[in-house]
């Protein structure tokens, strides 16, 4: 086809055939789905006759189709009429194509074809027009033919790079794509061959290093479970050896057990005999002396001196010997074990007694109070078997008033934590929980689990648990001068070790679940919490 030119300082604008006539009908409204027809051929630019070629019936058909479209299409849109309108001079337009080009007012307007001027009054619409128009655009909305447009019906000659689709050579003038970067169809495909197979290559070059990576990762994926399977069969072997261990441990530990018993239990009927044959041997002198004295004169004065030297040779002189358990609880690798739950502890200084100081760090603690300085002091066991303070219903601003107590910092609500207490003398001291309120406590005697606090005491004379009991027995422990506490929420439990060897000492029931670490000072008594050396 041939391009016609713009008029200059107009919008595009063909020169369409004459127009059609007929009878009126409504306009159509617009369809963007529509196709859209080819723009009508520019005259000859010459006027030199030339000899009139032979066209055959074909050929002919198509020039009239051809020529059918150009007179169909509207010179400033370049698409098919909508809503055509004719003006003062002849020319056809559509009607809001005319209104862009004429802008808002009234008065008179250049036709875009001839630059005729025309009233805005002199509109008139052309339902002939429309009409053919609408026939037409029903008749070509079959399918596209290869290579050509779908609204213009054109050959696809260019490529528009901003739309990344083929377009037509109507298209490239149409409003749609101005101002856009257009190139030859044919070039357009060859670049974009070549970009397509520069990126194909590209595409395999990654795909290669992908599956490199992915053999890699299979590989480390079969090394690791490899490696994973190796160790759970380390484990369970360890475990399994481990499990042996224990059980002869524990093998051993109830066979001396036993053997303590029967050892014990033979020495309390040897015990049991030597009284039962005394018993009797007295029973049978007391009969005798008695019968003595009953008899006549004779028979009494017969050597009465014998019966009489062996009564006062009858000596019953007994101690009872305390039976005691000689083997501890000492289970192996205790201590590995309670290291693993072991916490960080230092004291709460605001909770503490007046008389108590502390290190900068609050890991040590020395009772400053002397036992003349404060006489019910004297006596540490007496003191925490039942020294009451004359003071019970004083005061307190959230610190012991009456006790020589200090709270830790930790509050404890689950799991498992260890911590340790050192004594550095032979004094008195008592470690253990408590609840957060007791600091309002001035009795000593309340120092047990129904005054809210789970604790041990021990010094030289030895340890025992605070059980609130007057006569609760204190039990001897070798070297006993550090203390394991294991608080064990879950289990709802409190446990004491020998931090040396990892020996039992005892276990409260502790139903609690909000606790505090709770220390109790003798006169003169210090104490250290030694640092983490492990755990968590």
């Amino acid at each position: 086809m041939r391009e016609r030119r713009r008029p200059t300082g107009a919008r595009p604008a063909w020169v369409p055939s004459p127009q059609g006539s007929g009878r009126a009908f409504p306009s159509q409204p617009p369809a963007e789905s529509r196709p859209r027809p080819r723009p009508r051929r520019a005259a000859p630019r010459t006027t030199t006759p030339t000899a009139t070629p032979t066209t055959t019936p074909t050929q002919r058909s198509g020039m009239e189709a051809e020529d059918l479209q150009e007179d169909l299409t509207c010179s400033i849109c370049l698409d098919y009429f909508e809503d055509p309108v004719s003006i003062e001079c002849g020319h056809n337009f559509c009607r809001s194509c005319l209104h862009r080009s004429w802008g808002p007012g009234g008065g008179s307007f250049p036709c875009p074809e001839c630059r005729q001027p025309s009233p805005f009054s002199s509109l008139r619409p052309n339902w002939a027009l429309a009409r053919l128009t609408e026939r037409t655009r029903r008749q070509r909305q079959g399918p596209v033919p290869p290579g050509q447009c779908g609204r213009h019906w054109e050959a696809l000659r260019l490529f528009c790079e901003d739309d990344q689709r083929p377009v037509c050579l109507v298209c490239r003038e149409s409003q749609e794509h101005q101002g856009h970067t257009m190139a030859p169809i044919d070039e357009a495909s060859c670049s974009y061959r070549e970009k397509l197979l520069k990126a194909q290559c590209s595409l395999k070059d990654k795909m290669k290093k992908a599956m490199h990576f992915q053999d890699i990762e299979m590989k480390n994926v079969t090394e690791w479970k490899e490696k994973m399977t190796n160790q759970r069969a380390r484990l369970s072997a360890e475990f399994a050896k481990l499990h042996l261990f224990l059980e002869e441990e524990e093998r051993l530990f109830l066979q001396r057990l036993s053997e303590e018993e029967e050892e014990t239990k033979k020495q309390q009927n040897e015990n049991t005999l030597k009284l039962h044959q005394k018993i009797t041997s007295l029973k049978q002198l007391i009969l005798e002396v008695r019968e003595k004295g009953e008899s006549s004169t004779l028979e009494l004065l017969q050597n009465p001196k014998d019966v009489l030297t062996r009564s006062e040779n009858q000596d019953v002189d007994y101690s009872p010997e305390v039976l005691t358990v000689k083997n501890v609880c000492q289970i192996p690798m205790m201590k590995e074990m309670l290291k693993r739950f072991q916490v960080a502890v230092s004291v709460a200084e605001d909770t503490a007694h007046p008389k108590l100081i502390f290190s900068q760090d609050g890991r040590f603690v020395k009772n400053g109070a002397s036992a003349s300085s404060w006489p019910l002091f004297s006596s540490a066991w007496s003191y925490v078997s039942g020294w009451r303070n004359s003071q019970r219903n004083a005061p307190f601003m959230g610190r012991f008033q009456h006790l020589p107590c200090v709270l830790g910092k930790n509050v404890f609500t689950s799991g498992k934590h260890y911590w340790e207490v050192e004594s550095r003398d032979s004094l008195e001291i008592a470690v253990g929980v408590c609840r957060e309120d007791v600091m309002g406590l001035a009795d000593a005697s309340e120092m047990c689990p129904h005054g809210g606090i789970w604790a041990i005491s021990w010094g030289s004379a030895g340890y025992r648990p605070l059980t609130g009991s007057p006569g609760s027995p204190t039990k001897q422990e070798p070297a006993l001068h550090r203390v394991g506490v294991f608080l064990d929420l879950g289990a709802r439990d409190i446990s004491f070790y020998s931090a040396v060897d990892g020996a039992h000492l005892h276990t409260f029931s502790c139903p609690v679940s909000r606790l505090r670490p709770f220390f109790w000072l003798s006169p003169l008594a210090s104490l250290v919490i030694p640092a983490v050396t492990g755990g968590k």
